[in-house]
């Protein structure tokens, strides 16, 4: 090894002195750095939990919001069910929207799927006054073949026609007359097109209602009910109209009151026979429609919708059973009962009391008797006086003798 000499040695703090110096900065720099790193992760930590609890509080906040939200939007559906022109203490009313809110609601045990919300109503008496005088399919007979002046009726449906009057207006019976009407009442038709008999029953609904002022047959619906059938659709029920009356005049009833609710084809009624125009025999089975030919109403009934008839035509027509069916007399109990035994969905049926004195021409004792035969039965009834706010459009009257 060499040996250094003095001025060497001397020399050596000179040199390395700078060097431990730039030593113990760097290492003091490195230090101050990871102090300050330290602090930053310390003050990062710090800050996080409160930045938490805020998105906390924020979160919370914004559920709370979602809640309110959706209680006020529920709130707000509840209120909107309830059914216009209806008085808000109806039973009735409450008890059908409480049905109707299950039914739509699937994680109700009352939930009922789409396709299988269906209700039935009668007509007349029902959805569309009967006591101005009597039945629209009636009057429209004695109308005719009595006080238009267009038409001739025959003799014999021009006799049974006023004897007809005679029992509406003053009580006079008739021998056998369901018999009688069946029989007579199709021929006052007889030989006119489905077009040309739409004419007939447009005609007719064009006049002045019986016994009313401010109200022709065409306006002639009660407004309670009306507002039902567009509650029920609106809340995807799909609704038909089952009645006694004939079914092509029911299609013209209904045009621009209920047709945007119910259409044709879920108008089932009392069916008029329908021939081709040269078909001689009337035998359908057998007869090739020609080109030349027409549909033509035969004089016949095809089959009487009333009773018993009204469930089986469901099943034929509809192939499902209904949930809810409405009706106001006896010839609506089977297509009531049919409802009730809908054992899946528990079915339910409504029936209306005619006891408005005020704003029709009720019968209370009549009603009365009615209400205790629907409560034999199990079905609910509607006071149309104390449940309907209003019954016809606005501005009718009870015309004063």
């Amino acid at each position: 090894m060499r040996e250094t000499n003095a001025n060497e040695r001397n020399l050596r703090p000179a040199l390395f002195a700078p060097t431990r110096a730039g030593k113990g900065a760097a290492v003091k720099r490195a230090l101050t750095g990871i102090f300050a790193l330290c602090f930053c992760m310390t003050m990062l930590v710090a800050c996080a939990a409160p930045a938490n609890s805020s998105s906390a509080t924020a979160s919370s906040a914004a559920s709370s919001t979602a809640s309110a939200a959706a209680s006020a939007s529920s709130s707000t559906a509840a209120s909107q069910q309830a059914i216009d022109y209806w008085n808000p203490d109806s039973a009735s009313m409450h008890s059908i929207v409480e049905f109707v809110s299950a039914s739509v609601d699937s994680s109700s045990s009352g939930f009922i799927p789409e396709e299988d919300r269906i209700a039935v109503f009668d007509m007349d008496g029902t959805l569309y006054g009967e006591r101005f005088p009597t039945y629209f399919n009636d009057w429209l007979f004695i109308q005719r073949a009595l006080h238009d002046d267009s038409y001739q009726a025959p003799d014999d449906l021009k006799a049974f026609a006023q004897a007809w009057e005679d029992k509406v207006l003053k009580g006079v019976p008739i021998e056998d007359f369901d018999a009688k009407e069946r029989e007579l009442g199709p021929q006052l038709y007889q030989g006119l097109t489905p077009d040309a008999y739409a004419e007939v029953v447009r005609k007719f609904k064009a006049g002045p209602v019986w016994g009313f002022e401010g109200m022709t047959y065409a306006q002639a619906y009660f407004q309670p009910m009306v507002s039902l059938v567009k509650y029920l659709c609106d809340n995807d029920y799909k609704v038909y109209i089952v009645s006694a009356t004939y079914r092509d005049a029911v299609r013209v009833m209904t045009e621009g009151v209920l047709d945007k609710y119910v259409p044709a084809d879920r108008v089932i009624g009392t069916d008029l026979l329908y021939v081709a125009s040269g078909d001689k025999d009337a035998n359908s089975m057998f007869y090739e429609l020609k080109p030349d030919d027409n549909l033509v109403i035969d004089g016949k009934l095809f089959v009487k919708n009333q009773k018993t008839n009204k469930a089986t035509v469901i099943q034929r027509e509809i192939g499902k059973m209904p949930v809810l069916a409405f009706g106001n007399s006896t010839g609506d109990f089977s297509m009531a009962t049919y409802t009730c035994q809908n054992s899946k969905y528990g079915g339910r049926a409504y029936m209306l009391l005619c006891d408005d004195t005020q704003r029709d021409y009720g019968d209370p004792d009549k009603a009365a008797s009615f209400k205790k035969e629907c409560e034999e039965n199990g079905f609910n009834t509607v006071s149309e006086k104390d449940e309907f706010a209003t019954l016809y459009p606005e501005g009718v009257s009870i015309k004063k003798e």
